[in-house]
């Protein structure tokens, strides 16, 4: 009985962290020139924050490699705030 209790405290464990906050760290210096894509993930029950991803540009020093950026770093509100600025004002429309 003791080993089971034991398995399923650590089973539970393991889902639990597998779903923790993605965002955690600092990543590198980013230009927002540099980035192809940006996705904002909503907040789940597991992260109390949002999580920003960001896709780089073939082209760049980092070549197509995602990066997972702190939502509350100064920082990652620029790069986000240029950005979408950026994008809209190079949007291609279609006829």
């Amino acid at each position: 009985m003791l080993d089971t209790s034991v398995f399923l405290k650590k089973a539970i464990a393991g889902v639990h962290s597998s779903y923790k906050c993605r965002c955690t760290r600092k990543g590198p210096k980013i230009r927002y020139k540099d980035v192809q894509k940006l996705e904002i993930k909503p907040k789940h029950p597991f992260c109390q924050e949002k999580m920003i991803f960001v896709t780089m540009e073939n082209v760049s020093r980092f070549k197509g490699q995602e990066y997972c950026l702190h939502p509350r770093l100064q920082s990652t509100k620029n790069l986000v705030k240029w950005f979408r600025i950026w994008k809209d004002k190079h949007r291609v429309y279609e006829a």
